[in-house]
């Protein structure tokens, strides 16, 4: 360990590309802060000025041609590699394989096996994978110190690639964000995907319009779902959804959620973020992971698979008359899952501490 305290190099798809992982990176420093630890921080990032200036952290680039030396100094110099969370094991969205996201993670942990520094998956999603990319990904895992994965169908695809790990709340859970009850407007949050019908969604919001008198709101937690956006609202027809210009900031959607009675979720942290709040929400699922959230929030989790889409108002609508406690029971797990976060990272750090 060294004289400055424990040392840790942390990288993820951070650098505001991507709101939940943004509300990752926060709730990974809110745990960090809460650690018992003396803690010597370093981001690797898309954007290391933005998330330096943002979050008040020594950030260096996460790109593979940028910051290359003093990159390799720092993980030289760590006492371990912190790769997590969310869902940087999977090559179904973003820039997909070995040329994405998945790429890079695969590679720093190939760089701390080489300076044989203890790598620590923390919070992350496992899979979906192609095949070929299954052979780098599990020794990835298999060479790392700690395996902390943040849902079940991630912990079973581990344990069938032979690998060891433990269950944690996404990072996410760890904000603790304020009890917001007070709004009365319907917030949607969509990405594009293949098989998902904007005009049965569009058919589906229309039937249920009288219940919210005001314009629904249209969630964007990346920058490709503002097109999306703007299709739906050109579905419904002018006044009827409220598609903001360009990307908010995590702090603007948290904003947009105080305004919302319920929220029709897509994107896994737009359903995660309104949970932590109070608000209901019905999952769409297009990857388990949405499915594995909603399922995990017991009998106060709703959601359809993308094939029927044009449900989900109609049934989010439904549920909020029929559950007058949904808010109260929907706050009380998510205080058990920031409860469940705080230990997990306790643990985690101690152990590195120990080993240090």
């Amino acid at each position: 360990m060294s004289e400055r305290g424990l040392r840790l190099l942390v990288s993820g798809f951070y650098g505001g590309f991507n709101l939940g992982d943004e509300a990752v990176l926060k709730g990974l420093l809110r745990l960090f802060a809460e650690a018992s630890c003396d803690l010597d921080l370093t981001v690797l990032s898309g954007n290391p000025v933005m998330t330096a200036q943002s979050y008040g952290v020594r950030s260096l680039s996460r790109a593979l041609t940028k910051d290359i030396v003093p990159r390799a100094l720092m993980l030289r110099r760590s006492d371990a590699l912190i790769l997590g969370g969310g869902g940087l094991l999977q090559d179904i969205s973003g820039r997909r394989g070995m040329r994405g996201t998945l790429g890079r993670t695969v590679s720093l942990a190939k760089w701390a096996r080489r300076y044989r520094v203890p790598l620590v998956f923390w919070g992350v999603g496992v899979g979906p994978l192609q095949p070929r990319t299954i052979p780098s990904v599990a020794k990835a895992l298999r060479s790392a110190a700690i395996v902390a994965v943040r849902d079940e169908v991630s912990q079973s695809l581990c344990e069938e690639l032979g690998v060891a790990s433990r269950l944690v709340p996404d990072h996410a859970w760890a904000l603790d964000l304020p009890e917001s009850t007070g709004g009365d407007r319907l917030g949607i949050s969509l990405r594009r995907w293949p098989g998902l019908d904007l005009q049965a969604v569009a058919r589906g919001l229309r039937a249920v319009q009288a219940r919210w008198r005001r314009p629904a709101l249209f969630i964007a937690m990346e920058a490709e779902d503002l097109e999306v956006g703007r299709m739906l609202r050109d579905a419904l027809g002018a006044g009827n959804l409220e598609v903001p210009e360009a990307l908010p900031t995590l702090e603007g959607v948290i904003e947009q959620y105080r305004q919302c009675a319920g929220v029709i979720a897509m994107r896994l942290h737009a359903g995660l973020l309104a949970s932590a709040q109070g608000i209901p929400s019905i999952g769409i699922s297009y990857d388990a992971k949405v499915s594995e959230l909603h399922r995990a929030l017991g009998e106060d989790g709703l959601w359809v698979p993308i094939e029927r889409a044009g449900e989900a108002p109609k049934l989010l609508a439904e549920a909020l008359s029929q559950r007058p406690d949904w808010h109260g029971q929907l706050r009380a797990f998510a205080a058990q899952q920031r409860e469940a976060s705080v230990a997990a990272a306790r643990e985690i750090l101690a152990e590195l501490c120990a080993n240090g």
